[in-house]
């Protein structure tokens, strides 16, 4: 699957701040998005929305297209012609009038300085390295920020599917193999040759709460069935 980079500057956007504020409050999605780079886009790809223009800078959303692209009216009144669109998803969101610190262009650039993170075209193609990079910065990012998420400054779909299956193991790898809940460790108990088979039991899961210092933690598909106060109070030292 691809990576997009869609654009959104408010201030000269059909999608303004209202609606943005408004689709953030309601947990909506956006709906659409024009792409420039649209010839081989496909449902499923991943896009980050990144917005520029005034004020607080950065990525703000991160989610799944789920459409190939379609020719539409042009959102603006240049009426170029033609403009292409696919649907979104978003499963990410990060509100920039709050307090909550972005992914700014600049960090970006310094990671990853062979694309222009401070606008041009929307709909634009990383390439998989890059993607694969951004992927890692990104969930990396959210799992330092956990305050933004308890603060309702961002919000985040409850659940590990989002997560890419690279990412998904260096966040396995990182804590260890076991579950941080109650211990278990699928290759401790099959032996280490089922070591591939961690996903069936242990996953990243992403836990809300003021009092917790990171986002993601490697729970059990036992533990992921407790109530998340219940996982917040067993993780809340670690």
């Amino acid at each position: 699957m691809a990576t997009y980079i869609l654009f959104w500057n408010p201030g000269i956007s059909s999608y303004t701040r209202d609606r943005f504020i408004c689709d953030f409050d309601e947990r909506e999605d956006v709906g659409n998005w024009s792409f420039h780079e649209h010839e081989e886009v496909k449902a499923g790809d991943t896009f980050y929305m990144v917005k520029c223009g005034e004020g607080k800078t950065g990525i703000v959303m991160r989610g799944t297209i789920e459409s190939e692209c379609y020719e539409d009216e042009d959102w603006s009144p240049k009426r170029r012609h033609p403009i292409y669109y696919a649907n979104i998803e978003t499963d990410t969101c990060i509100n920039p009038w709050s307090e909550a610190a972005l992914l700014t262009p600049e960090l970006l650039t310094a990671k990853l300085p062979d694309f222009n993170w401070h606008g041009g075209h929307s709909g634009r193609k990383l390439d998989e390295a890059m993607a694969q990079k951004l992927d890692e910065i990104w969930f990396s990012y959210l799992d330092c920020n956990p305050k933004m998420f308890s603060n309702e400054e961002a919000w985040i779909w409850n659940n590990s599917s989002l997560i890419p299956e690279s990412v998904k193991e260096k966040l396995i790898e990182k804590r260890g193999r076991g579950c941080e809940v109650c211990g278990y460790d699928y290759a401790r108990v099959f032996g280490p040759d089922c070591a591939g088979h961690n996903d069936l039991s242990v996953s990243p899961r992403p836990l809300k709460s003021p009092i917790l210092k990171r986002l993601f933690y490697n729970i059990c598909l036992n533990c992921h069935q407790a109530p998340k106060e219940v996982l917040v109070d067993k993780v809340k030292g670690l």
